[in-house]
């Protein structure tokens, strides 16, 4: 299951994003605290003003005054209490704070708001009338507060406020970035010293930045490419020791022995025209042996060490075909093996190496004779199609072990029965076949046909 990829933002938008939040959240939380502190609910607005109406019949109680005056001088609330115009108390001597002038008694209204008087040393007046009811005399209040209520004496805490939010606000966008940005691009770092040190098993941190999460991205790709091209030189090395290891034993055994027939021929022991036949015979066949390994190992290191690339050009597959049997059928025909080729009669064209394509051939029909014992048949077939070309080498040999399909491709690699030293070769021309027909683009493969012997399939796209 694959995990879903977190979703990303380029850079240029988290920074506007980090600078609407700078702005907004520290003028928001200010703008709200002076809301609470100035326009909300005040309790030099409510508090007093209700505390005098609910105790207007104690007014003139000695002991009540005592406390209220106590409780409003907390928030620095003092008040002036007149009964039918007559003054019955007054809460502090000048409650005007250093005022030139008094106030004047019939200003502002019982139920208007708070005025500011200029001239009462910039304190706030309020004016609370309890009309008389029947008995009851006619009360009246004023009330003096701080510029802004109660907690006019609280403006500094304002820019405190707004400097404190920046300065948190400022710290958790560091933070977000940090997380975002940072964090990704220090543990990529990091990433880029282990492998510049040879360790590829590398960890990279997710990031909701987009151009951060591209960088770390293409440097997991490298990282994980590197990784596989390590590998395969590895795998390369090991192979490549073990081809020079086989090819150095595949050459010294017809080397070895076409040396002791010639040292047999220099010490006379070839001493009737018989035996001198025998050794002639069998000194060349050490050297065709000879030749034959060197020409796969010189073809087989062409392709896999010099990536040669085909010269394409269009070609009559069938005709080829036809070249190849009918150039090798005295050589069937001498060990008692029977060639057979069905190919279209309209040209069958492809676009491939004439060259390369008949070394790949040879190899499967080389294959196949030497497989198929006196008395059998190689068949060779050819089918065109608008698609590509396919061709068939099929004999009627002891077929392939199933335990040796899986490699019968693989460089040096022979089986113990099919494919054995006894039949000569270093094991490479199978793989020379499929890696030609692979540089054109193609395939073989390799089955057991349903009659019994190996069946070779090859398949080569067609002409453009």
């Amino acid at each position: 299951m694959t995990t879903p990829q977190p979703r990303t933002l380029p850079i240029r938008r988290w920074l506007a994003l980090a600078l609407v939040v700078a702005f907004v959240v520290p003028a928001v939380v200010t703008a709200f605290v002076a809301a609470t502190l100035i326009w909300g609910p005040s309790r030099t607005a409510t508090s007093p003003v209700t505390r005098l109406r609910a105790d207007a019949a104690r007014w003139d109680d000695p002991a009540w005054q005592a406390a209220t005056t106590a409780e409003l001088a907390a928030d620095n609330v003092d008040f002036v209490l007149l009964e039918d115009g007559r003054e019955i108390y007054r809460s502090a001597t000048d409650p005007l704070s250093n005022a030139a002038a008094g106030v004047d008694a019939n200003a502002g209204d019982s139920h208007g708001p708070p005025w500011w008087d200029n001239q009462s040393g910039g304190r706030l007046v309020q004016r609370l009338e309890l009309p008389g009811v029947g008995p009851q005399p006619q009360r009246l209040a004023y009330i003096y507060s701080p510029p802004g209520g109660v907690n006019g004496q609280r403006f500094w805490l304002y820019p405190l406020v707004g400097f404190s939010t920046l300065l948190l606000t400022l710290s958790g966008i560091a933070w977000v970035l940090g997380r975002a940005v940072n964090a990704p691009l220090a543990a990529t770092s990091r990433a880029a010293r282990q492998v510049a040190a040879g360790d590829l098993d590398v960890t990279l941190r997710s990031s909701r930045v987009r151009e951060v999460a591209e960088v770390n991205s293409a440097f997991a790709s490298m990282s994980a490419a590197l990784r596989a091209t390590l590998q395969r030189q590895s795998e390369l090395e090991q192979e490549r020791r073990l081809f020079i290891g086989a090819v150095v034993h595949d050459l010294r055994t017809p080397l070895f022995a076409l040396r002791g027939y010639l040292e047999g021929f220099e010490q006379g022991l070839a001493e009737t025209p018989e035996k001198r036949a025998r050794y002639i015979a069998v000194a060349r066949e050490k050297a065709a042996a000879l030749e034959r390994l060197i020409g796969d190992l010189f073809d087989y290191t062409r392709l896999e060490y010099l990536d040669q690339a085909p010269h394409r050009e269009p070609l009559d597959l069938g005709a080829l075909l036809r070249r190849l049997v009918d150039g090798l059928r005295p050589q069937a025909e001498a060990k008692g093996v029977r060639l057979a080729l069905d190919a279209p009669a309209e040209p069958c064209v492809v676009d491939g190496d004439s060259h390369l394509l008949t070394r790949a051939v040879e190899n499967l029909l080389d294959n196949a004779l030497r497989h198929t014992p006196s008395g059998g048949v190689v068949r060779v077939a050819c089918l065109c199609r608008t698609g590509g070309a396919w061709f068939t080498v099929a004999d009627s040999g002891p077929g392939i072990p199933p335990r040796d399909l899986p490699h019968i491709f693989t460089p040096l690699y022979r089986g113990e029965t099919s494919r054995n030293r006894r039949t000569g070769g270093a094991g490479l021309g199978l793989t020379i076949a499929q890696r030609i027909l692979h540089a054109h683009g193609g395939d073989l493969t390799a089955a057991n046909g349903t009659a019994g012997g190996a069946l070779f399939t090859g398949e080569l796209p067609a002409a453009r």
